[in-house]
């Protein structure tokens, strides 16, 4: 009890915490509504960009800060960039021909939409096979006026140029490829293993998503709670086992932990935190 009244930040993934297998449970929903009742702040840490967020929250009118693209960008509840540490656009002249070369489906998130050298049809099936294989989506679903027509992967602008493009007035927030069958991801993961000022995860064996290397959830929070005056001691982070052995294998953080110069947050199962905010 008298730990948990120390709590003044809740830190919680989306997919495989928040969100599970598209669900959320309202157990989840009502004890983060009593957490920010009680002036503990909810800040939501993911991969996905604004909208995938806020289209998960805004049905259950629940308004937050958040950590976005892997680290890439800190919002404030009304969708203000706070922080940022995007992509080198210089970058994508190596990214981008390892997926072409290997005919791998991806989109590029950026501070002005959604690109791809591929048709807008393409990465919009590609990704919503992917979604049915993975999730059980209907394909029907990304169509124009379907329930996930919104969605990124269904508002891509195609270009031909990559010298072209990273000439243009925007910001690299992450590179993100995914397919519907993982071998197709592992075979160009190694490409990304000696690639310099980069960092890149999957979030399940079928995608990758590649940031700026200092564009990471535990760095940018770091800062985040510095700039609020909170400590370490005060924040409960909440992610799934799988996430946990992500974060723990991105290299930058490894380093940063064998130095010692941050320290694990707590870390909680999103069912444990309904128990210990029932107890306040």
């Amino acid at each position: 009890m008298e730990e948990m009244n120390m709590i003044k930040m809740i830190v919680s993934d989306v997919d495989g915490t928040l969100l599970s297998h598209g669900y959320i449970n309202p157990k989840c929903i009502e004890s983060i509504k009593k957490a920010q009742a009680k002036g503990i702040e909810f800040v939501v840490a993911s991969g996905r960009d604004y909208y995938g967020v806020t289209s998960i929250l805004d049905p259950f009118d629940i308004k937050c800060s958040m950590i976005l693209g892997n680290g890439a960008q800190y919002c404030n509840k009304n969708g203000e960039v706070l922080m940022n540490c995007y992509l080198d656009k210089e970058k994508l002249k190596e990214i981008l021909p390892i997926f072409i070369e290997h005919q791998t489906p991806y989109m590029i998130f950026t501070t002005n939409g959604f690109y791809s050298t591929l048709k807008p049809e393409v990465v919009r099936d590609r990704f919503a096979y992917r979604g049915k294989v993975r999730f059980g989506n209907k394909m029907e679903d990304f169509l124009p006026g379907g329930p996930m027509s919104d969605s990124p992967a269904c508002q891509i602008q195609q270009f031909d140029s990559i010298d072209e493009f990273i000439k243009r007035d925007l910001e690299i927030i992450k590179v993100e490829a995914f397919s519907h069958d993982a071998d197709e991801i592992q075979r160009v993961l190694p490409y990304f293993k000696d690639m310099k000022n980069i960092a890149y995860l999957s979030s399940y064996p079928d995608n990758v998503e590649i940031t700026n290397e200092y564009a990471q959830k535990g760095l940018i929070l770091e800062k985040v709670i510095d700039q609020l005056k909170i400590k370490k001691e005060e924040v409960i982070v909440l992610v799934s086992l799988n996430v946990f052995l992500i974060l723990l294998r991105q290299t930058t953080l490894k380093k940063l932990f064998k130095k010692k110069l941050i320290k694990l947050f707590q870390v909680v199962k999103m069912e444990l935190l309904v128990k210990l905010l029932n107890m306040l």
